[in-house]
């Protein structure tokens, strides 16, 4: 219910609430909308752990030479009930591929959601 009342951030694309946590670690509960993708980002400290909740989609991971230019790496299917955790510095974007919302709680330092979040500005994968 609280992701449904948060805004969407701007900076990816996403719905996501904080539901606990601190600066090290948090917990977020996050909403993709049917057809959409966050924008293609990456870390450089922590880790993030992903459980999808509900729906449907492919994950995109890879390296970045720059903030323009990715090595990406095969997509995975992601379904209901996956869990997976995407690495420091790594790359990633989700995509929704279904006709319902996807949600998914992922747990990352809070850094993740502000500061330390790099943008990819250049060709992203599909």
């Amino acid at each position: 219910e609280l992701v449904k009342t948060a805004r969407v951030d701007p900076a990816v694309g996403i719905r996501i609430v904080q539901v606990t946590g601190n600066d090290h670690i948090s917990l977020y509960v996050a909403e993709l909308a049917p057809h959409s993708r966050v924008t293609a980002h990456y870390h450089r400290a922590g880790n993030e752990i992903y459980q999808i909740v509900h729906g449907e989609g492919k994950l995109y991971t890879g390296v970045p030479s720059t903030d323009s230019v990715v090595t990406w790496d095969t997509p995975v299917i992601v379904i209901s009930g996956d869990c997976f955790t995407v690495q420091e510095g790594q790359v990633h974007q989700l995509e929704n591929t279904g006709l319902l919302p996807m949600i998914a709680i992922i747990f990352c330092p809070a850094a993740h959601i502000g500061h330390d979040r790099f943008i990819i500005k250049g060709e992203i994968p599909g």
